[in-house]
């Protein structure tokens, strides 16, 4: 597929993406309003939305309608929104702006944000928890994810490394559990949504690889992008893909961790939008 084409698609999955989410986010009315407020800025009108377009693009290469897919990849961008809630707050990296807008704790306050963050966690699994099938393998895909196996560990990675500098590997260390986890988890309940964990081992085990590929040289073009914005990881003095190499070198090993994912998924059919999706976002400039 071209760039152009990948990008129709992230527009169509992303809106119904957006629109099922509004969906989950109108709450009971006896709920606190601030609170409804503030998780509906933090999730919608914003985000590239690509871990949800990966888990309904996983589902349908796996021959799954993604109308089916629909909670799963809403589950994965609630997580993703409520990790970004935590991570802007004073006590992590004390971000002002989040998507070209104040933060969710500068517009709300600190004690709204940080409940923001864990409803949100919650509204996550309960997105899970109303299907039907695979419930169980969801909730852990989800919960590996977003927790001490993922995100959590990855952020204390991160504030030890404002103070001890980290060597290459444990930069590739911080950012498959920050960033990379999630990422996988993308691919994996999309997977799951097909059955694949029960029916065919190899193929949840290849999504997953792929997801993670993709996801390694996803932080490596970010690196590359941030890298003259003020405020940046290096701007701060933290490691990032260039604190090792060029620019040049560090777009090489994404164009390498972007073929590695390709290969992956080599063997389905209808491959082509998820390998499409790896040579768009290389040439991404968002």
């Amino acid at each position: 597929m071209t760039n152009e084409q990948v990008a129709a698609r992230i527009k169509l999955d992303a809106g119904l993406i957006e629109n099922a989410l509004s969906e989950l986010l109108t709450v009971n009315s006896d709920y606190s309003d601030e609170l409804a407020s503030a998780m509906r800025y933090a999730v919608l009108g914003g985000g590239k939305r690509i871990r949800g377009v990966i888990c309904l693009e996983t589902a349908r290469m796996r021959g799954v309608d993604i109308s089916e897919a629909l909670p799963y990849a809403c589950a994965l961008e609630l997580m993703h929104a409520s990790s970004l809630v935590h991570d802007d707050m004073p006590a992590l990296d004390n971000d002002a702006m989040r998507r070209g807008k104040p933060s969710c704790h500068v517009k709300y306050g600190e004690s709204t944000a940080l409940l923001c963050g864990d409803a949100l966690i919650c509204l996550a699994f309960e997105a899970l928890a109303k299907r039907e099938q695979n419930v169980r393998s969801a909730l852990l895909a989800l919960s590996e994810a977003g927790g001490i196996g993922g995100i959590c560990s990855g952020q204390v990675f991160d504030i030890a490394s404002e103070t001890t500098p980290v060597d290459y590997e444990g930069l590739i260390k911080l950012q498959r559990y920050k960033t990379g986890r999630l990422m996988r988890a993308s691919a994996l309940l999309g997977c799951i949504c097909a059955g694949d964990e029960f029916e065919d081992k190899e193929s949840y085990a290849a999504c997953a690889e792929y997801a993670e590929n993709l996801g390694l040289a996803f932080q490596i073009i970010d690196d590359i992008l941030d890298a003259d914005e003020e405020g940046s990881d290096a701007e701060r003095g933290l490691a990032t893909f260039l604190t090792f190499m060029s620019a040049e070198e560090a777009r090489a090993e994404a164009v390498r961790l972007s073929e590695n994912a390709k290969t992956c998924i080599s063997a389905y059919p209808d491959n082509q939008f998820l390998c499409g999706l790896c040579d768009y976002l290389l040439e991404r400039t968002f």
